[in-house]
C-alpha cells in the first residue's frame, strides 16, 4: 500500500512524525513518504519562515525513526516537501534543499497577481485561465509530482460565508467542469509525459474525474498515489486511487526519480 502525500506537525499536519510511522505500519502502508509544506513565497503557510536547517533536522529525524522501525516492520518512507512554484513551473527553494529530497510534489496552492475577486463568485474567467497556464507550467517543469491538480483548487480569497469542506469541493468540480475541457487535459497530458512527472490520485478530493485519469493514461503519463492525510483518518485512504490503478492498469510512481 502507497501513500506518497502526508503531512505532519513540521506543518499544518495533526501527528509528529513518529506517530504517522507507527500509523503506517498498524494500517500497512509499506511505501510512505511525508511531505510537508514547505513555501517562503505562500503567506498562507504558518511554517513559511522555517529555513533548510529546520527542514534538515525535520528529515533527520524521519529517517533515524524510519531506519529504526525497519528493525521490526518493512516500510519504506520519504522525504520530501509540497511547495508551489512561479508560474514558470519552476521551483523556488534555498540551495540544497532539493538534493535534501527524496519527492518534491508541485501544488499550485496560489496563482499570482492581482485579480477583482468577489465574495461567492467563482467563475472569474482570467483568473481560472491563468491557472490553467500556471498548472501547463508546473507538468513541464521541475518536481516529481504535480499534486492535486483538479482537488483544492485555489479559491480562498473567493469563497463565500458558511462553506463546509463539502460544499468547497462541489465549488471545486464545478469549475474543472467549467474550465478544464478535453483539448486542455490532453495539453496537460502532453506535457506531463514529456517531463516524466507523476500526477497525483488525490485521496482527500478524489480527484482527478476518472475522464481525466484515462485520457492522461492514454498519453502514458503515470500516477502518484496520496492521501494529503493533514488528520490521521485520512491516512492511506487511497481505495480510489487503488481501484482506478487496478481498473485501468495505470502506470503508478515507485517514489524512484529518473
Amino acid at each position: 500500500m502507497i501513500d506518497f502525500h502526508v503531512h505532519s506537525t513540521f506543518s499544518d499536519g495533526e501527528k509528529d512524525v513518529r506517530t504517522i510511522i507507527d500509523l503506517a505500519v498498524q494500517r500497512g502502508i509499506t511505501d510512505l513518504a511525508i511531505t510537508d509544506h514547505f513555501d517562503p513565497f505562500d503567506e498562507a503557510l504558518s511554517n513559511r519562515d522555517k529555513g533548510l536547517e529546520a527542514l534538515l533536522e525535520h528529515f533527520g529525524e524521519i529517517r533515524e525513526y524510519s531506519e529504526w522501525k525497519n528493525k521490526t516492520s518493512r516500510i519504506r518512507v520519504l522525504c520530501g516537501i509540497e511547495t508551489c512554484t512561479g508560474m514558470d513551473g519552476r521551483l523556488r527553494l534555498p540551495e540544497g534543499c532539493r538534493e535534501a529530497c527524496d519527492i518534491i510534489i508541485t501544488s499550485p496552492h496560489y496563482v499570482e497577481g492581482g485579480y477583482p475577486f468577489e465574495k461567492g463568485e467563482y467563475n472569474l474567467d482570467i483568473y481560472w485561465e491563468h491557472y490553467k497556464e500556471k498548472l501547463l507550467a508546473m507538468a513541464s517543469g521541475e518536481g516529481d509530482v504535480l499534486g492535486h491538480p483538479m482537488g483544492y483548487l485555489p479559491i480562498k480569497p473567493m469563497l463565500g460565508e458558511n462553506t463546509t469542506f463539502l460544499s468547497r469541493q462541489e465549488i471545486c468540480r464545478s469549475i474543472c467542469r467549467r474550465y478544464f475541457d478535453r483539448a486542455f487535459v490532453e495539453e496537460l497530458g502532453e506535457r506531463l509525459y514529456r517531463s516524466g512527472k507523476a500526477c497525483e490520485l488525490h485521496g482527500a478530493t478524489g480527484t482527478p474525474e476518472e475522464w481525466i485519469v484515462q485520457s492522461l493514461h492514454e498519453q502514458g503519463v503515470s500516477f502518484s498515489i496520496g492521501s494529503d492525510a493533514h488528520a490521521m483518518d485520512l491516512l492511506g485512504k487511497n481505495e480510489r486511487a487503488e481501484a482506478l490503478a487496478e481498473k485501468m492498469g495505470l502506470k503508478i510512481w515507485n517514489g524512484k526519480r529518473k
